[in-house]
């Protein structure tokens, strides 16, 4: 059995489990389970993924930035943003991505102007969207 899951505080209103393990139906993956792990303390993420033997997860607040610093590698936008939200265990190692903004950027109609730019927060997710915004020209503006 393959075990994935979302990490977080909180984390109990997740609908992580209910789409993927959804997904993992649909796509014929009998071996394989997404869970919820509730964590108040960042400092145990990477222990915790390790003694789960996880294969893979997701993280969200507050927890991003210390899954950055816990990971053996970062790969793509994550190396600018500093903060990562995908745990894929590759042969051993805890290598580590951000999906936020190529996410959001993809669900974004090409209709939107993206000149200028205000993001609202300025957490891990903030983060990951001014990077992308300003990789792709525009002007960003963060207000937390």
């Amino acid at each position: 059995m393959r075990l994935f899951a979302i990490f977080g505080d909180p984390v109990a209103h997740s609908r992580s489990p209910l789409l993927h393990n959804a997904a993992f139906a649909v796509c014929g993956e009998p071996h394989a389970a997404y869970t919820r792990i509730h964590l108040t303390d960042g400092a145990k993420l990477r222990e915790t993924f390790l003694n789960l033997n996880l294969s893979g997860a997701n993280i969200t607040v507050p927890h991003k930035e210390a899954a950055f610093e816990q990971a053996d590698e970062v790969r793509g936008v994550a190396k600018k943003i500093g903060a990562v939200n995908t745990w894929v265990k590759e042969n051993g190692k805890i290598v580590a991505y951000n999906t936020d903004a190529p996410g959001f950027l993809a669900a974004l109609p090409e209709r939107i102007a993206r000149e200028n730019v205000l993001i609202l927060g300025a957490g891990g997710t903030a983060r990951a969207l001014a990077v992308a915004f300003q990789e792709a020209g525009s002007r960003v503006t963060v207000l937390n």
